[in-house]
């Protein structure tokens, strides 16, 4: 009686815990839905030009009202990926509402919460808190910027091929389907995001080829595969193919050199062109010189430190501790174990988190982190994983668990919450025209805006 009594309370202590920790993902989720639905965003590049592109796309805002900025912001709307504006558009148009354009960031964590539920069974309230814990994914969750979509389907892709590399079999219909609507919200959504995405798919494809090899997949099977491949990648590459088609360049606006060659452009960005971009991410990740706060474009006034920064340091250094843990207590436990019954998920997610800092150690802008939050999202999501997997529990103690950690997560977001002053998980009331400061309204999109209205 006495041990069934303490095995009660042992259940009921820890529901509590998952009840608590769920109660807190709930608030947190709630703030930053409740500002993005209220809040106008503020910020420069959304009233530069993500809320212009939205509202002609929308069908809100004419293209008469843009006549005589054809060197800047035409090239950008003919060339540049447009899924996220366009989909903005969509919600701004069916709200009424410019608000509603912060949604789409909104969504996209919401997306990826439950995807790493489908596809990895990690609890929602353990991926709200982590995730919600990197700084420029809180930041960007309730904004109108067009980075965290991006980088939510680059992180799905990224997962997904993990996932085909740690596995023997082959995937099933939902695994590709998913990888291949990660693909396509990437590479329609940034630039910066197309090479990125080809590179992936690549790795991926070389993956799955062996695993049909493998499998021995029949010609019959292949003669089907084969044009379905190629339809996805069109579709993936969508506007890289019309950049190509129209303008003879799959990057357009942005100039592109291949030995003497220059292919058609109409901007050559001083930023594309930086050095020192090793040096410059491992210090950015690490918030070496960054900005004194976090905010969605990590700007100060400070050159030396503007736009740096955004992932939490001391955040980072705890994720990449917390995996290599994994990995040698696999490895060590591996040579205990026939080799049939050895496991490879932690080896593979090292590789794996290697593998994915090769781009933004070597990209032009690698200290700008919002364009790379890919990185962030998915060393986060693999720990996420592993600290999921009751193996790993027998391993390293009951202690390892969603729960259980999921305290220790807590205490990185609240440290987050609290230098930020709360701003990114309340709303700030910035529903009108008459609330933006003077910030906002020296953006060319607000000034024209408040003459059409």
């Amino acid at each position: 009686m006495l041990n069934f009594a303490t095995k009660e309370q042992t259940k009921t202590r820890r529901l509590g815990i998952e009840t608590v920790l769920s109660l807190l993902a709930i608030a947190i989720v709630t703030g930053i839905f409740l500002k993005a639905i209220i809040d106008i965003d503020t910020n420069y590049d959304p009233g530069w030009y993500h809320l212009p592109f939205a509202g002609r796309l929308g069908g809100i805002l004419p293209r008469s009202m843009f006549i005589g900025d054809e060197k800047w912001f035409e090239p950008r709307f003919d060339g540049f990926p447009l899924l996220a504006h366009w989909l903005q558009g969509v919600f701004w148009r069916i709200t009424g509402r410019i608000q509603s354009t912060n949604l789409v960031s909104f969504l996209s964590v919401i997306g990826y919460l439950f995807f790493l539920k489908r596809f990895w069974q990690i609890p929602l309230y353990f991926s709200a808190i982590a995730l919600f814990s990197i700084p420029l994914v809180l930041t960007h969750a309730s904004t109108s910027f067009v980075d965290l979509l991006g980088n939510i389907g680059t992180s799905i892709l990224v997962m997904m091929t993990y996932r085909f590399y740690k596995n023997s079999q082959l995937p099933s219909k939902s695994e590709l389907l998913i990888t291949f609507l990660g693909a396509a919200i990437a590479a329609n959504t940034k630039t910066q995001l197309q090479p990125l995405t080809f590179v992936i798919l690549l790795i991926a494809g070389i993956r799955l080829g062996w695993l049909m090899w493998r499998h021995k997949v029949s010609v019959k099977q292949l003669l089907k595969i084969v044009p379905v491949a190629l339809l996805a990648s069109v579709i993936i590459f969508a506007t890289p193919v019309k950049n190509t088609v129209l303008y003879g360049n799959p990057l357009y606006p942005i100039k592109i050199q291949i030995g003497s060659i220059v292919l058609n452009h109409k901007l050559s960005p001083e930023a594309y062109e930086e050095g020192n971009r090793q040096q410059n991410w491992i210090r950015s990740v690490l918030e070496i010189e960054a900005p004194y706060r976090w905010t969605p474009d990590q700007y100060s006034q400070e050159i030396n430190r503007s736009r740096r920064g955004g992932f939490f340091g001391i955040y980072v250094v705890f994720n990449l501790l917390l995996l290599w843990g994994f990995f040698v207590g696999e490895f060590v436990l591996n040579k205990t174990l026939l080799t049939s019954d050895r496991t490879n998920e932690a080896r593979t997610a090292l590789l794996t988190a290697i593998a994915m800092s090769l781009v933004p150690l070597n990209f032009p802008q690698s200290h700008e982190l919002r364009y790379f939050m890919y990185w962030m999202i998915c060393l986060v999501s693999i720990n996420l994983y592993l600290i999921s997997l009751p193996k790993n529990r027998q391993l390293f103690g009951r202690w390892l668990q969603p729960k259980y950690m999921g305290l220790v997560f807590t205490i990185f977001l609240a440290l987050v919450v609290v230098k930020t002053n709360a701003l990114y998980v309340k709303p700030s009331f910035i529903s009108n025209l008459n609330s933006l400061n003077s910030s906002a309204l020296s953006s060319p999109f607000f000034i024209l805006l408040i003459f059409t209205l």
